[in-house]
């Protein structure tokens, strides 16, 4: 999983194991060690209520929480992504697609990228 902070708005892009195991009601988590026993959490998991995306900040870890209808949903769907507004913070869950300047096998749990085939076309 990918984190992106930018600003008030937070992306998380999943790889295609991540958003299989989201959509089998599993949570997916990363860490970064900055050293001298700080590090930095970030964890999407789907929650049994409905609602909205959320995200919490606390101790160290970023939290995204979706209600697990929608993860399962999603998972199973050509949709790209989940947003929603929580607070004052946009937030994003997206497939992780392909890079295009980079080959594949950099990437092989990625999406492909829908301008792939328009590429190849070409």
């Amino acid at each position: 999983m990918k984190l992106r902070i930018k600003g008030n708005s937070l992306r998380l892009r999943l790889t295609r194991p991540e958003v299989i195991r989201l959509g089998d009601d599993g949570g997916v988590e990363e860490r970064a060690d900055f050293g001298a026993g700080e590090v930095l959490t970030y964890r999407l998991r789907p929650v049994a209520t409905p609602g909205p995306l959320h995200a919490a900040f606390h101790q160290g870890t970023i939290e995204v929480t979706v209600a697990g209808e929608t993860a399962r949903d999603w998972a199973v769907s050509e949709e790209v992504g989940l947003y929603a507004q929580s607070a004052g913070l946009r937030i994003a869950i997206e497939k992780d697609f392909r890079c295009l300047t980079r080959p594949s096998s950099e990437e092989p749990d990625a999406y492909p990228h829908p301008a792939q085939d328009a590429r190849a076309g070409s």
